[in-house]
């Protein structure tokens, strides 16, 4: 590579890193809407090195059917969108920065001035960055993001941070196996370092994607497919045996990781259980973004409202926020349709990824299509910016005998047409930071008992952050301690569409019952119970309102009170010891 060559793959790895480091920024909330203005910058500068690149000849970028299905899928989804309700804003907004980041990289990739080799060693020097992270929190050298878990690098917890190794682990193992010398040292370095972390997540989705992936990029190097393949042909009946004996070994596998944390697995056959039913009320077009946990909140009420749910159902049952499923989230939320467009892409990528022989790249996405059956990585965003950054590696191959002139012609107002978006939107999102500072402002306010100020601080940003369950709990919460009652319930309406929490119906039930609407109390306890029939807390609600002199009911009540005195709670607190001696004094009344 000539010095020209090195540079510009130096520069082009360092603006990819910066893309891919800017959603570990925590910029004005914990909250991806806010995470989006750091990336739109980050793609900024992303875009002005496709136009820089776009200019300099030697680009053989040309369109192809993964440029089409993606664009598809985007349009579709954009489409499908209720722009009245305004569901999820960040969501349309993200799927449009992942298009425009993907014809940006498809043709910075594109240039035949760009290593991928290069941008490789940035990419693992990140989980060698993000491992680190999670050891310095293992040994208490760092803060951990979560209360429970020690372990959970720049994420909220530790399965995304598991998640995101599992897919740099492939391309890490690629590179190893391609390198040569001194080199190889560094790569095993870097492997080991990410690996030695793994197993302290607990996470078995990503030990899963790991194993299956790891596997298959050795496979790829050593040529073990070619050689199964052919030894299929010549001996039939011996690689039936064969087949048989992994299916069995992968069964007990399953069967291994299942025991593991069998009730975090009976949680989720729950909802996936719950979600296949919502697909198929709306299989072929699905119920918009930023529908899932409305959705599904209805499904699981009516599922267990109809009296179905064993007991081990009914006891794992909670609060389900995303599907824990990326193929059954898209189905709810897009349909068949959307499904089938992913699917398409997915194929047409990892075929070209192997006829270019990017076989790391490739192995990085196979990690993700895995970890995607068992989890929610495509709602967060870091795990969108890699899975375009990577298939657009896969598809920009280098290829001989193309037009380069004409290509430069059609690429420069691509690219000039994607600074342009990426400044309109950086414009458009400037004002994130006053945002972030004005709901801290208001938390504050809330937190220290000062009403008024705070319910004046929420009315202002309530056009921005509808879409957040937490802002709008805590709105309702400052308009209830006002005496608002009513108003309140009005917010809380609005957090039902966009959230399945069990707690936002007891909010509202108390809320209700301030304000003397007992039936509209009644229903919404009720429907909490459905939501999680073994919490005590809907059972306590329940039997305070039928004690209630104006909407007494001795005999309800005290049946209420007995399932709070006498069933096993999910988890013990001393919460349970409270509600229990009121329920005592209420039976002894």
């Amino acid at each position: 590579m000539s010095f020209k060559s090195i540079t510009i793959s130096i520069v082009s790895t360092f603006v990819f890193c910066g893309v891919l480091c800017s959603t570990f920024v925590n910029y004005g909330a914990n909250d991806c809407y806010f995470l989006l203005f750091p990336l739109m910058v980050s793609i900024g500068v992303t875009s002005l090195l496709a136009f820089i690149l776009s200019i300099l000849k030697g680009n053989n970028f040309r369109f192809k059917l993964p440029d089409v299905l993606i664009t598809a899928g985007v349009f579709y989804y954009l489409m499908r969108y209720d722009y009245q309700l305004h569901l999820a804003d960040w969501k349309v907004i993200y799927a449009a920065i992942l298009l425009l980041l993907w014809y940006v990289v498809r043709i910075i990739f594109s240039s035949l001035q760009v290593s991928k080799n290069i941008v490789s060693v940035g990419i693992v020097g990140i989980g060698c960055m993000l491992a680190g992270w999670g050891l310095l929190q293992l040994y208490s050298f760092c803060h951990s993001n979560h209360l429970l878990f020690c372990i959970t690098g720049p994420f909220f917890n530790p399965g995304p941070y598991s998640g995101y190794l599992a897919m740099l682990l492939p391309l890490c193992l690629h590179s190893l196996l391609s390198a040569q010398g001194w080199r190889r040292y560094c790569w095993l370095g870097a492997l080991a370092l990410m690996l030695c972390i793994v197993p302290a997540t607990m996470s078995r989705s990503a030990w899963l994607a790991i194993g299956i992936s790891l596997l298959w990029i050795w496979g790829m190097h050593k040529g073990w497919l070619m050689a199964c393949r052919s030894y299929a042909r010549q001996f039939p009946r011996k690689a039936a045996s064969f087949i048989l004996t992994v299916c069995m070994l992968m069964a007990l596998i399953f069967i291994l990781l299942f025991q593991l944390k069998a009730d975090s697995a009976r949680g989720r056959l729950l909802i996936w259980k719950n979600t296949c039913t919502a697909v198929m009320e709306k299989p072929l077009m699905g119920y918009g973004p930023g529908s899932f946990q409305m959705v599904y909140g209805k499904a699981q009420a009516a599922y267990f409202a109809a009296g179905n749910g064993t007991m081990e159902e009914k006891r794992v049952a909670g609060y389900a926020e995303y599907a824990f499923n990326e193929y059954l989230q898209f189905g709810v939320e897009g349909g068949g349709i959307l499904l089938l467009l992913i699917l398409l892409f997915e194929v047409s990528v990892f075929k070209q990824g192997i006829a270019h022989k990017q076989y790391g790249f490739c192995g990085a996405l196979f990690a993700l299509a895995i970890f995607a059956f068992f989890s929610y990585p495509l709602q967060i965003l870091p795990f969108g910016m890699v899975c375009v950054l990577f298939s657009a590696a896969c598809v920009s191959g280098y290829e001989k005998k193309i037009q380069i002139e004409k290509r430069n012609l059609l690429i420069l107002p691509l690219s000039l047409l994607f600074c342009s978006g990426i400044g309109f939107g950086i414009y458009k999102m400037r004002g994130l930071n006053e945002l972030g500072e004005r709901w801290y402002n208001a938390n504050m306010l809330f937190n220290s008992q000062i009403y008024v100020a705070a319910s004046k601080g929420y009315e202002y940003l309530y056009s921005y952050l509808n879409y957040n369950p937490k802002f709008l709990m805590s709105y309702a919460g400052s308009l209830y301690s006002e005496g608002r009652y009513l108003e309140a319930c009005n917010v809380l309406e609005r957090a039902k569409l966009i959230s399945c929490d069990s707690y936002i119906w007891n909010m509202q039930g108390c809320y209700y019952q301030a304000a003397g609407y007992y039936q509209s109390a009644e229903y919404c306890f009720e429907q909490s119970l459905f939501l999680t029939p073994e919490r005590l807390y809907p059972y306590y609600l329940l039997a305070k309102l039928y004690a209630e002199p104006k909407f007494l009911n001795r005999e309800k009540a005290r049946q209420m009170a007995v399932v709070v005195m006498t069933k096993s709670p999910k988890i013990y607190s001393k919460a349970i010891d409270e509600m229990r001696k009121e329920m005592e004094q209420l039976l002894f009344k």
